[in-house]
């Protein structure tokens, strides 16, 4: 009977997965026996039904690439819109403010230039007068590849930064502990409202065993200073640590 079903089906496409279906089914039902020596065709449309039902494989995560080139200062990027541009702008403001006890008060004047008119080309300027200092030398391009594994080293913050990192903290801490829910929304809502609201500078807030964590990017005219907070729904602790330009502050190894 099997082969009068697929006989007529021979020269469609439904027909042959239709005719492959049922000698599948018959091929699985001859191999298994009946205990009186035959066999036995329900147990083996059985096994057949659960050899086609059985679940695909499920497919194993990726694992993220790993960088191959710096990814350079994410302000520098061409494609920033306007808003974007007014917010990195009013929190290197923010940033300059909190820096600036920190520095001993604002940075000083350039020297006076003398007046008179400059020196010819190739003249000497008279003597006692500035002569500035050396123009240093441009270093050749270094030949080494690129190392990830080298970049993303903690680096050491300079007296500057280690002043300004508790600052920061300290107004964030201010307006979160025992005012805000200890939830994504409430945490990253707190934080937009004290101006870090650059998205690239800005990492989460995220659920990190049961506290809201998150990690500003404060990498501003050559620093290094990357800062993670943790908010408990009572109190926000901070973490500061130095990471190259060349990396995301989420990126850093830390030191043990």
């Amino acid at each position: 009977m099997t082969s009068s079903l697929v006989t007529p089906l021979k020269n469609s496409r439904v027909g042959a997965a239709v005719a492959a279906a049922l000698c599948a089914l018959a091929l699985t039902s001859c191999g298994t026996e009946a205990a009186g020596g035959g066999t036995s065709a329900g147990a083996g449309a059985r096994n057949g039904a659960a050899r086609i039902a059985a679940p695909a494989p499920v497919a194993t995560p990726t694992a993220t690439p790993t960088p191959t080139a710096p990814v350079g200062d994410p302000a520098d990027d061409p494609r920033l819109t306007p808003a974007q541009q007014a917010a990195e702008l009013r929190l290197l403001e923010l940033a300059v403010d909190l820096a600036e006890p920190c520095a001993g008060g604002p940075p000083p004047l350039p020297p006076e230039v003398p007046d008179g008119p400059p020196p010819a080309y190739g003249e000497k300027p008279p003597a006692g007068g500035p002569s500035g200092p050396p123009l240093a030398e441009e270093e050749p391009p270094s030949e080494e590849p690129w190392d990830f594994e080298r970049a993303r080293q903690e680096t050491e913050l300079g007296d500057i930064e280690t002043c300004v990192a508790p600052r920061h903290g300290k107004r964030i801490a201010k307006a979160l502990d025992g005012k805000a829910d200890p939830a994504l929304a409430s945490v990253e809502k707190v934080l937009h409202g004290l101006g870090y609201d650059v998205d690239y500078r800005l990492h989460g807030p995220q659920e990190v065993n049961g506290k809201v964590e998150f990690t500003l990017d404060l990498r501003f005219m050559g620093g290094q200073l990357c800062l993670t907070g943790r908010y408990d729904g009572t109190r926000t602790s901070f973490d500061p640590y130095g990471a190259s330009p060349e990396v995301r502050c989420t990126d850093v190894k830390r030191r043990a």
